[in-house]
């Protein structure tokens, strides 16, 4: 790592503190803008071509300009990360829409997007969290499934922030977010996942949450290769409490256990047989699946 952080902005690797983003970007005073956050194991980056994807999906929906390719994006990735010395760590990628030359909420076709790559060495979560599992609460912010952007990874995150915020308060590691009908819908950073038998459950599309890159991971081959079923459809928060197991997936926890909600333990209150064995398939996934972005300079 070298001594001061050099970021990738706009096409140019600066030191962080000569790193600029106009004041008048839409990012910051609109939060009109998206992000992809990425884990990165042995110099490479897991489900890249997933993330790149989810990311054009969004600036699609919101007519946001990407001035940059999809290869052009991954060797933004890979020289931040050779830059900083990074083999272990965690990348984000955010764009905003940029500063308008004109006020007001409709976007400008004159303004040119701002593209950043901020990478930071990340040695995971600590194991004793994974043996323990994840206590969380149920919380009072509602992921608003009726908007067209409820699946979109914008940079206004500020239902995650005030959830999380109120975890915190109450001693839990994380929050569990309903949806406008009351169903699951996600936690504030993370998918969820019941496990009844052999069967693997998590929120559909529909319910409002953010399809994540470890969630399509475990729905599309994880759960194969252990003779799971997996589906994605509604589901109550009974569901949650009645679960044999359950357990939060993201990029950066991978497989997490989720062993109590609301102070109710979920199952045994201990990790669960089949959540323990997918986190494993996870990790393995993890070192097995980082694109070609090229080998790490030393």
């Amino acid at each position: 790592m070298s001594a001061e952080p050099l970021l990738w902005v706009n096409g140019h690797l600066v030191p962080a503190r000569e790193a600029r983003v106009d004041p008048r970007d839409r990012g910051f005073t609109l939060g009109d803008g998206l992000f992809e956050t990425m884990r990165v194991v042995a110099g490479t980056v897991p489900w890249l071509d997933q993330h790149l994807t989810r990311l054009r999906e969004g600036t699609t929906l919101m007519a946001l300009p990407l001035p940059w390719s999809g290869d052009q994006l991954a060797r933004a990735i890979r020289e931040t990360l050779d830059a900083n010395g990074i083999g272990d760590g965690v990348v984000r990628l955010t764009i905003s829409r940029g500063v308008p030359t004109r006020r007001g909420l409709l976007p400008d076709p004159e303004a040119t997007p701002s593209v950043v790559v901020h990478a930071e060495p990340f040695a995971g979560y600590p194991a004793a969290l994974y043996a323990r599992g994840m206590r969380a609460i149920t919380s009072r912010v509602v992921r608003n499934d009726c908007s067209p952007l409820a699946n979109v990874k914008t940079i206004s995150a500020v239902d995650s922030v005030m959830a999380r915020h109120e975890a915190n308060a109450r001693g839990a590691d994380e929050a569990i977010m309903r949806n406008t009908a009351g169903c699951l819908a996600c936690a504030s950073a993370a998918n969820v996942f019941l496990v009844t038998r052999d069967t693997l459950v998590t929120p559909n599309d529909a319910s409002g949450i953010l399809p994540g890159t470890a969630r399509q991971r475990v729905l599309g081959h994880l759960a194969s290769q252990l003779a799971l079923s997996a589906i994605a459809r509604t589901v109550t928060p009974d569901e949650l409490i009645a679960a044999d197991e359950a357990f939060l997936t993201s990029a950066l926890l991978g497989v997490m256990p989720l062993t109590e909600v609301d102070g109710l333990p979920i199952g045994t209150g201990v990790p669960g047989p089949i959540t323990v064995a997918l986190g494993q398939v996870m990790v393995e996934s993890w070192r097995n699946d980082g694109p070609a972005l090229g080998t790490p300079s030393n």
